[in-house]
């Protein structure tokens, strides 16, 4: 009895197994079906990713490069640093101007006389508002001694002139006077100074001057502009078709000589350079020379402005409009009366501006020789 209980048991625990097993697989199978026929009623959503529009960076070759802007610049700075020739170019002192070989310039017409005031008011020809320039010498006498002409001029060696009281007159050092036994040191005298006088007025104020009428004098008179064509001034010079014609007016200011003149008027007028008409307001070409451009380099060797400013001092040409002479010679100027003439040919500008655009490029401010 007691082994068909125990039996019976255990066929129920089986059923009971059986049956908890099946309603698991019913439940599984069931919501497994369910999610299939999700898929298949509501798929997912697919996300498409944009399609991004292919850029394709190309060098574009056609544009010029550094080296050829420069040239170009240069060749625009050539034909444009001097003016087709349409009229005459006036020359005024203090502006100097690059001009073609073809060109007409104005220059004054002066005429130079050695007379006396008295005459010159004379001549009827002459208008009251004719410019004239009056080179005289001026006398002027003071009382002294000689010793104290030692104690106030520092120069013993230049010659001056006395009168002593018994009315000689004396012209000698005065480091001579002093040893003179003859000289009271201590005696009066008096010394007389000639100092020369420039005076640049017209024919009616010159008539209101302190000028003596008998007292000679040297008169430049300026009759006005007379109009010359280079080619004819520079008559069998073998100046080339294409060349410019540097042009400068001797002045005062012009204690550096021709060396200075040339190497002034090259800075000046690259650095001022050109402004380019309907082109915009920044359409200036232009170049800087440094001051020191033309010194020699650190080895000894000449720079290259330095060479080209030596070719042009010994090549040049002087004109003095006061007596129509041409001169060769750079050390001979005279301000007021002079022309200088220096012959550039448009291939030697061009390289002047491209080799200080180079240095522009590279930021060379300076060529001076340091330590």
């Amino acid at each position: 009895m007691e082994k068909f209980s125990r039996t019976r048991s255990l066929w129920l625990a089986f059923l009971l197994a059986i049956i908890v097993l099946g309603v698991f697989g019913y439940l599984l199978f069931t919501d497994g079906e369910h999610f299939k026929k999700q898929e298949i009623v509501d798929p997912p959503i697919e996300l498409a990713e944009p399609e991004l529009p292919l850029e394709i960076i190309e060098v574009d070759d056609s544009l010029p490069a550094q080296e050829e802007i420069r040239e170009n610049e240069a060749e625009i700075f050539v034909e444009n640093l001097a003016a087709e020739p349409t009229e005459a170019v006036r020359l005024t002192e203090g502006e100097d101007q690059f001009v073609r070989s073809d060109s007409v310039i104005a220059l004054p017409s002066l005429e130079e006389r050695v007379t006396t005031l008295e005459k010159l008011l004379d001549d009827e020809a002459l208008a009251d508002d004719t410019p004239v320039s009056v080179f005289f010498t001026e006398e002027t006498r003071e009382e002294t001694t000689i010793q104290k002409m030692v104690e106030s001029k520092e120069d013993h060696i230049a010659p001056v002139t006395i009168e002593t009281e018994s009315g000689e007159t004396i012209t000698a050092p005065l480091s001579e006077l002093v040893k003179r036994d003859d000289i009271d040191k201590n005696q009066p005298v008096t010394e007389v100074r000639q100092e020369k006088k420039q005076i640049q007025t017209t024919v009616a104020e010159l008539a209101k001057s302190d000028i003596a009428p008998q007292q000679e004098v040297t008169v430049v008179i300026n009759h006005g502009n007379k109009e010359i064509a280079l080619e004819e001034l520079l008559a069998g010079e073998p100046i080339e078709k294409d060349s410019l014609l540097y042009l400068h007016r001797v002045t005062e200011a012009d204690y550096q000589g021709l060396w200075g003149i040339i190497q002034s008027g090259l800075i000046n007028k690259f650095r001022r350079g050109m402004r380019l008409e309907g082109m915009g307001p920044q359409s200036t070409l232009s170049v800087t020379i440094p001051a020191d451009a033309d010194e020699p380099l650190p080895d000894g060797l000449s720079s290259f402005l330095g060479k080209i400013l030596n070719q042009k001092v010994t090549s040049s040409y002087v004109y003095n409009f006061r007596t129509e002479a041409m001169g060769r010679n750079p050390n001979l100027i005279f301000p007021g009366q002079q022309l200088i003439m220096i012959e550039f040919e448009a291939d030697e500008i061009r390289d002047i501006y491209l080799y200080f655009a180079e240095h522009r490029a590279e930021e060379v401010k300076t060529f001076a020789i340091s330590n």
